[in-house]
């Protein structure tokens, strides 16, 4: 189970809440082979690795068959969502198809974090139970794990937004979110998330709670004081957001952005109930964030324009003259590949340089990585990739403020050619962070942010690091994956006209929040309500809920092939418009291909087919009714880099019903038969309506079992596949070919 397929999750709550039941051995230590010794680190009055099990046992009621695989034990860490140490625990299924991760508090042994995935409940497509059956199972479930004194402070499920957005199933997945209460004041982002499948079990559970005192909750300002204030100077910013986002169904190779206004951390959103001052999300008093690109470059080159890798070389070599000092190159070491977010593979080398201004021995070599697209990668000093002086305490840090200097001056050296796509993210450095750079000898961290027609991208940013001793950039990560496909067009309303919009979906509320990164909470007035951003260009209100609401299927219930199509909406493979599939509805060329090019990351089968190492051969291949503006140029382009579509022909015609024939060569390329097809005479035909092309990819369907035909001795190659068709014989492609 992976977090793009399982789960989304958005504003109010820790990402490190749900990554703690992933067992990462991070500022904390194993616990497997010792049973019966406290870990590193470990209190003699906190619970031992057995006690953690033995009790989650108990009050999960786990099944029989599965077996304790691993235990981490992270230390008490008051910078992050926890002060008080965890186990973090895992059972496993014995065959392998099902999990169960727990985080248990080692000082209360109380339940903080529970999940439970098993594949063969997930591929169930059986009713789903009620909402009153989820519901009175999700609250059976609470009394067992939550004290009674937590219970009694919970609000009404869902009647409060702030814990995650969650959408796993959309068919049958109910979400419990009850926010915690002190008195009739509701303390956003605190309580617990219960989530019950169709089946009626619960499958996760995610307690978030507050340990310290409260801030008394008599507010000094008075609520009309507190609106005046938030109408005045509240105002989010614009931003290009994925609308896979939006909507909460993560499609990898998606790359569609929405122009939108949303409140991000730096913004003015908050009113101090005992101060009256505006605050962000931060905690602190908000200023208006100017967001100003570093330079006016832009980068005008080709997106889809390919090079090799000597012209790569070429361009590290250029870079690296921009530096100070004189270096010799040393070649290539090899590289790698990673897709974008349009699923295309972009490949990338890894060129090396030896300074020859720097005297003594063991100098490590410079490193800079360029892509197939000609695009700076990384860039690593010696010490960036592999220093052994992390953790050690440094008496002398340089200032955060010189360091964010070096790390723009790098930033400005490098990637001259494109400052006006780039911004500074500047925030200032917390206590935790100053400390943990003075104490645990960790390294500055700079983050900037990307740009499309002078607005800020979400979630596309590159980062630079700076050792703290020398003050000197040593590391420079650009995430930046694929192309941004959005309209091209201006917003037609101002921050004041989407603020207002915003406040009119929700009520001024006295509240408790914990800024991002603090340790103490903090009264505010807040604006509470529907969860949403505003559509920059209509001025629509896009509710979050509404949004998902349309990624709900209400057409497939009772199908022939609901099981099929339930496993292609859970895949991605299927698009849900508007509460529809339309399973009836004919499969087009655009819907077969995106299925396929989505198949690629699920089947194994580029171990038979893997991508061309001739740049010449990689080279995007154009069709003339599928330019770049197209919504599916990125997967065609995927499709046919992976072999699963052949170069040829002017047109692709992506609205055309597909047929039979034409998915069993797709099925037959995916499996990794590509070659095979070119040679119709190692096959015999086992259908007397197939022309001799179609003979290859018609026998090897037919003897993996895929497009069953009705008829014995005919394929009906020409015949057009409805979408739940298609959505079969994905499942069946998954079946033939071990999932990764």
């Amino acid at each position: 189970m992976t977090r793009k397929k399982m789960l989304r999750v958005a504003a109010g709550f820790s990402t490190a809440v749900l990554l703690a039941g992933i067992p990462v051995p991070l500022a904390g230590v194993w616990e497997n082979s010792l049973p019966s010794a406290l870990a590193a680190g470990q209190q003699a009055d906190e619970l031992t690795r057995e006690q953690a099990i033995q009790q989650m046992s108990k009050l999960l009621n786990i099944p029989a068959d599965y077996k304790p695989e691993r235990s981490y034990y992270k230390k008490k860490d008051q910078k992050n969502w926890f002060d008080h140490p965890l186990w973090s625990l895992t059972w496993v299924k014995d065959s392998g198809e099902g999990r169960v991760s727990v985080n248990v508090d080692a000082v209360t042994g109380q339940l903080v974090y529970y999940s439970h995935y098993d594949e063969k409940r997930e591929s169930d497509s059986s009713s789903a139970v009620s909402e009153e059956q989820a519901l009175r199972e999700a609250e059976q479930f609470l009394e067992r794990v939550l004290p009674k004194a937590e219970r009694e402070k919970l609000s009404k499920p869902n009647e409060y937004p702030g814990l995650p957005h969650y959408l796993g199933d959309p068919w049958g997945t109910r979400v419990f979110s009850y926010t915690r209460m002190e008195g009739d004041t509701p303390f956003l982002g605190n309580g617990v998330l219960v989530i019950v499948d169709r089946t009626g079990e619960v499958i996760m559970f995610i307690r978030n709670w507050y340990q310290g005192e409260l801030p008394d909750a008599k507010a000094v300002i008075q609520p009309d004081e507190a609106e005046r204030l938030l109408a005045e100077k509240a105002a989010p910013s614009l931003f290009y957001s994925l609308e896979s986002e939006l909507t909460g169904r993560y499609q990898e190779d998606s790359n569609r952005y929405r122009l939108v206004y949303r409140y991000v951390q730096t913004d003015p959103q908050f009113v101090d109930a005992t101060t009256g001052k505006l605050l962000n999300a931060l905690g602190e008093p908000a200023e208006e964030v100017d967001i100003k690109p570093l330079g006016t470059t832009v980068n005008s080159r080709a997106a889809d324009k390919l090079i090799g890798k000597e012209e790569a070389q070429k361009i590290a070599e250029e870079l690296v003259k921009r530096l100070p000092g004189s270096y010799r190159s040393e070649g290539s070491r090899g590289g790698g590949a990673r897709s974008g977010v349009d699923g295309v593979e972009s490949r990338y080398w890894h060129f090396e340089f030896t300074s020859l201004h720097v005297k003594g021995e063991n100098v490590e070599p410079l490193e800079i990585s360029i892509s197939d697209r000609g695009d700076l990668v990384e860039y690593r000093t010696g010490e960036g990739r592999f220093s052994s002086e992390r953790g050690r305490k440094i008496e002398k840090a340089v200032s955060w403020k010189a360091a964010q200097e070096s790390a723009v001056k790098l930033v400005k050296t490098l990637l001259s050619e494109r400052l006006g796509d780039i911004y500074l993210i500047d925030r200032k450095p917390s206590r935790t962070i100053e400390e943990e750079v003075r104490e645990q000898g960790q390294y500055y961290v700079f983050r900037f942010g990307l740009m499309k027609n002078g607005i800020p991208i979400e979630d596309r940013e590159l980062r630079v690091t700076v050792n703290p001793d020398t003050g000197e950039a040593i590391e420079l990560d650009v995430y930046e994956f694929g192309p941004v496909s959005a309209e091209a067009t201006a917003a037609k309303i101002d921050q004041k006209a989407a603020a207002k919009t915003e406040r009119e979906q929700k009520k001024l509320m006295l509240a408790y929040h914990l800024p991002d990164g603090e340790s103490k909470p903090l009264l505010v007035y807040s604006y509470v309500g529907d969860e949403g951003v505003v559509d920059a260009v209509t001025g629509e209100w896009l509710s979050f809920a509404d949004l998902r609401k349309k990624e709900i299927p209400q057409d497939i219930d009772n199908h022939p092939e609901q099981a099929a199509l339930q496993f292609a909406i859970r895949e991605g493979l299927l698009t849900v418009t508007d509460g529809k599939v339309e399973p009836d509805k004919a499969a087009t060329r655009g819907d077969m291909v995106q299925m396929m090019a989505r198949m690629v990351n699920r089947i194994e089968f580029h171990r038979q087919i893997s991508v061309r190492d001739d740049d010449e051969a990689r080279q995007p291949y154009r069709f003339a009714d599928v330019d770049e503006n197209h919504p599916l140029y990125g997967v065609i382009q995927k499709a046919i880099q992976y072999g699963l579509i052949p170069k040829e022909g002017t047109r692709f015609e992506p609205d055309r019903p597909v047929t039979r024939g034409e998915a069993a060569e797709m099925a037959a390329r995916l499996l990794g038969y590509g070659e095979l097809l070119e040679k119709p005479g190692l096959f015999a035909s086992p259908y007397r309506d197939v022309e001799k092309r179609l003979v290859p990819a018609v026998a090897l369907a037919h003897a993996y079992g895929l497009l069953p035909s009705g008829s014995p001795d005919a394929f009906q190659p020409d015949k057009t596949l409805t979408r739940a068709e298609a959505a079969k014989l994905m499942k069946a492609l998954l079946e033939v070919r071990k999932p990764k």
